[in-house]
């Protein structure tokens, strides 16, 4: 089974490139729902070369979705298969000169983060754990849906189940709250 990873970035740059890019993106997806390795290619308007689509895209697969908010800027996302289509976003910069703010996350696989580029050049990559990211994300919102998925699920036996990168991200107050929940549910 394969675990889908979760890819969500904001685009901006010319209307000019982000034409081009539409059109490529268009073409690409007419005969298939989904980028994979020639079509990423069409996409980058690049001859094909040879090499192994997770080093050179970040995944086998990207179903991308795009959607134009403004004559300059858009949405690009959709799931990969097993990793984030990072270095993809870093070819989309370098090729339309774009500047684009990505995250990913895939819980299957326990990761989450944020990759940034402009022109091709990375400005941010950082990947944690699944729940330290939609911690981070969502922050007290997030932290209430897990204890109430705890108590709906009898399988946590303690804090040490939950990763180290989500706890030290707690305060002592809600690493209380948790302890207390599972203990609860432990117990009934």
């Amino acid at each position: 089974m394969a675990n889908n990873c979760y890819n969500w970035a904001s685009i901006e740059g010319s209307k000019e490139m982000l034409d081009l890019f539409e059109l490529r993106l268009e073409e690409a997806n007419k005969e298939q729902s989904h980028l994979w390795w020639e079509t990423y290619f069409a996409v980058l308007g690049k001859p094909i070369e040879e090499g192994i689509s997770y080093e050179v895209f970040g995944s086998r697969w990207f179903h991308a979705d795009w959607e134009r908010q403004s004559e300059t800027s858009g949405v690009l996302n959709g799931d990969s298969a097993w990793s984030p289509v990072s270095e993809f976003f870093r070819k989309l910069s370098e090729v339309y000169q774009l500047e684009i703010e990505s995250e990913y996350e895939e819980c299957g696989s326990d990761f989450g983060g944020w990759y940034n580029c402009k022109n091709g050049e990375v400005s941010k990559d950082v990947c944690t754990s699944y729940h330290a990211f939609r911690f981070i994300q969502e922050d007290t919102e997030f932290f209430y849906t897990l204890l109430a998925d705890i108590e709906d699920d009898s399988s946590w036996e303690s804090i040490d189940d939950m990763d180290e990168e989500f706890i030290a991200l707690l305060s002592e107050t809600q690493k209380q709250e948790l302890i207390e929940a599972i203990n609860k549910n432990k117990n009934v």
